[in-house]
């Protein structure tokens, strides 16, 4: 049987990834707050929803991309939202990053109201990884609903690991974002050193390469500097590099947001587990200090 697909937030990995599946040919429907970024989803074959309710009245699957967990609330439970459709799917694959309880809860409160299973499925590789369908998916839930899944999601991903039961997918997000925060600090500490003693820091990348300081961070922040790139990964590098050279780079100003939530997600789990976070917490300060001074200064 073919999987019925449906997607939900078309953001820069979102509209990617439902490409991704387009291109592959599963019937896809999808639905985005601003309609703009339908057409090129439209020109691929995929037929468009008028509202999250839609969506899910058909299809198997309704996957969902999207920036926090109160969209994630709105588009499922709110007024026209998932749960509220007629014919309603199978399953819910949710690849937004959010607490762990939060999906918990939020996976009970579905599955009560509508019999609707939930499999959490962040995933990792950024933009990059989403066009290349290369991502990395860290599941949590129901076997046989990954199984169900599964599909959709190779569309994407070269990598589909179930870590466990709900919230297990997005524990493991939380992991990643550790190390993927960990990394970007000493990446940055590296520049801002090598800054300083007078090297050629735009040679730094492709001199490690190789090397055990080597890493995916590190060559793609290669990659886009090389190409002239200041967003993603290279804006938080550079904008720490900046911070430890006395400086404060003001396109930094209110782009920090998702970093943010992400941080305070990770210290709230360690929190309440009694785990220490103590690289992920000096991150956060580094990154609440640019926030405090790009605000300070007036920039926007």
């Amino acid at each position: 049987m073919t999987i019925r697909a449906g997607f939900i937030g078309l953001g820069n990995i979102g509209a990617p990834m439902a490409e991704r599946v387009a291109r592959r040919g599963l019937p896809l429907v999808v639905w985005n707050r601003s309609a703009e970024k339908l057409a090129p989803l439209v020109a691929l074959g995929a037929a468009v929803a008028s509202s999250p309710a839609d969506v899910a009245a058909r299809c198997d699957v309704v996957c969902l991309c999207v920036d926090s967990a109160a969209a994630v609330e709105a588009i499922i439970l709110g007024p026209g939202g998932v749960t509220e459709a007629a014919m309603r799917p199978r399953l819910i694959v949710d690849h937004s990053t959010i607490h762990p309880q939060k999906t918990r809860d939020l996976a009970a409160l579905v599955k009560d109201k509508s019999g609707i299973a939930w499999l959490d499925a962040p995933v990792s590789g950024g933009p990059v990884g989403a066009l290349a369908g290369t991502l990395a998916v860290m599941a949590g839930g129901n076997p046989a609903d990954l199984d169900l899944a599964r599909p959709i999601l190779e569309c994407f991903a070269d990598r589909v690991t179930l870590m466990g039961p709900v919230g297990a997918g997005q524990a493991t997000k939380a992991c990643n974002q550790i190390i993927n925060f960990g990394t970007i600090a000493s990446i940055a500490e590296a520049l801002a050193f090598g800054q300083r003693f007078g090297l050629d820091i735009a040679s730094l990348p492709r001199a490690l390469s190789g090397g055990f300081a080597d890493s995916n961070m590190l060559r793609e922040y290669g990659r886009a500097s090389e190409a002239g790139e200041n967003d993603n990964i290279t804006l938080l590098i550079n904008g720490l590099v900046d911070l430890f050279g006395g400086r404060v780079d003001s396109a930094m100003a209110g782009r920090l947001d998702i970093l943010m939530k992400d941080l305070a997600i990770i210290t709230d789990v360690a929190r309440q587990s009694g785990s220490p976070a103590m690289v992920t917490s000096l991150v956060d300060s580094l990154f609440r200090l640019i926030q405090f001074q790009t605000k300070e200064t007036g920039n926007p």
